[in-house]
């Protein structure tokens, strides 16, 4: 009878042992727990939480909680912003059952930043001078050599005329006489041609005039220029004729083509002076 119980006994030890072994090496636990500061054991929100070696984890909520599935084997690196980064290892547990919960305490850190200059911009007017006499240049111009080597892949623009309105040929010049001399006949003397080519133009020339009234004012070119009265008047017919204005023109784009072409304008005037 002794000998049944002890071999019952050591068979029970057995078990228990290579169930442990088992929970110790590959499975899976629940753990839970709270990152804190060190000194006062306040919580951290938002910490995180890493597994070492893999690419899973998580971020704590607003009060430092976190709930994680890990393996007994594991080793989690907590960060958080102001505190030093922490590898926790999962600590030894006996029952996978158990609900189990931890406080993981972080060190302070400071950051040293670099040495910065403040200075001060001036006043708004100054600012305004100041921008116009910067020369912009174009820092991000693709290689001529791409843009060759793109050009077969470039979309047309969108055309924005309905096709009920769009003529044969709308801009007509030499070369459509010579290469297609029956269709440049028909849109020359064609009334229905005429009528389409004078309401395709006013529907192109309607989204041009909605940026000039919004971004060509006076008000907008005498900030940017300094200038008033005739002198204004003059510069504002000088330059408009020249701005470049598509579907995709910015209000700083705008800006850009006025503080350019004053440039050009002062400088042909000092000649003319001269």
């Amino acid at each position: 009878m002794i000998r049944i119980l002890l071999f019952v006994l050591i068979l029970f030890l057995f078990c228990n042992s290579s169930s442990a072994a088992t929970l110790t090496n590959d499975s899976i636990i629940r753990i839970s727990g709270q990152i804190v500061t060190k000194s006062d054991l306040s919580p951290i929100p938002f910490s995180h939480l890493i597994i070492k070696g893999k690419r899973s984890g998580q971020i704590c909520d607003s009060l430092g909680i976190f709930h994680l599935q890990v393996k007994q084997s594991d080793t989690l690196l907590v960060s958080a912003l102001g505190y030093k980064t922490k590898e926790w290892a999962v600590p030894f547990i006996f029952g996978s059952s158990l609900s189990q919960f931890f406080q993981i305490p972080l060190d302070e850190t400071a950051y040293l930043l670099n040495e910065v200059s403040v200075y001060a911009l001036g006043t708004w007017d100054e600012f305004k001078a100041d921008f116009r006499k910067l020369e912009i240049k174009n820092e991000y111009a693709l290689n001529s050599q791409i843009t060759k080597e793109l050009a077969p892949f470039q979309t047309k623009k969108p055309n924005i005329v309905p096709p009920q309105y769009r003529p044969i040929i709308e801009d007509l010049s030499v070369w459509d006489a010579i290469g297609t001399p029956a269709s440049f006949l028909f849109s020359k003397f064609s009334k229905k041609e005429k009528r389409k080519r004078k309401v395709a133009k006013m529907i192109r020339n309607k989204w041009q005039i909605k940026i000039l009234n919004q971004y060509y004012t006076r008000e907008i070119v005498a900030a940017n220029t300094g200038l008033s009265g005739d002198e204004l008047d003059n510069f504002m017919a000088y330059c408009g004729p020249k701005l470049n204005i598509t579907q995709t023109t910015s209000q700083y784009d705008i800006l850009e083509q006025i503080v350019n072409h004053y440039k050009t304008y002062t400088k042909q005037k000092r000649g003319y002076q001269l």
